[in-house]
């Protein structure tokens, strides 16, 4: 039991702390950027093609710096969408919004403009939240955060002492400790979601 429950944390861990450093990704701002620029071309009269190349050379990311190389070398842009696909908040929007333009032609500005909307605007409420959020994730905290100092001022001690009773000291001492770096590891979880 103890040893299922430490292979649960150390999963939990290693999938938390693999997501830290995350790849070269594109970003919420980024999205927005990328969508108002292809919206700004197109209204100033730039093809889609155009807009779209001169827009992904904005934006830090290599896939959509495929994009653009790909607008430029002329692949169509049916076959260009499924690359915009990874955009955190309207990807596959983006995609079927530029697989529709491709296929049917037709002013398609506007609907860039709403993509960038909707993301400025999702941008906004996630700020919100994360504002709204910030003293139930200090709380979050500081109960996460109790045990473990509990730990380190003076329950060491009291977790050596039952060590080394023996037997069912050591189970209780094992358990007691597990317990407590889990239900850590869990809040602090929970409070950086």
């Amino acid at each position: 039991m103890l040893l299922t429950a430490a292979g649960v944390a150390a999963v939990l861990l290693w999938d938390d702390l693999r997501g830290m450093w995350p790849r070269q990704r594109t970003t919420r701002l980024d999205e927005v950027q990328f969508l108002s620029s292809i919206h700004a071309e197109l209204r100033a009269g730039a093809s889609l093609r155009w807009a779209l190349a001169t827009a992904a050379d904005g934006v830090d990311d290599s896939t959509v710096g495929e994009v653009a190389r790909l607008a430029l070398a002329g692949v169509p842009l049916a076959a260009i969408a499924p690359h915009l696909g990874g955009f955190p908040q309207n990807g596959r929007r983006l995609a079927a919004a530029l697989q529709v333009a491709a296929i049917a032609g037709g002013r398609s500005a506007d609907v860039f403009a709403r993509l960038a909307q909707r993301g400025a605007e999702e941008n906004a409420l996630a700020r919100e939240r994360r504002v709204l959020t910030a003293q139930a994730r200090l709380s979050a905290m500081v109960v996460g955060g109790l045990p473990v100092l509990w730990l380190v001022f003076g329950g060491v001690r009291r977790i050596a002492a039952l060590a080394e009773a023996g037997g069912v000291g050591l189970l209780v001492a094992v358990a007691g400790l597990s317990m407590e770096l889990v239900g850590g590891f869990l809040v602090w979880r929970l409070a950086t979601a």
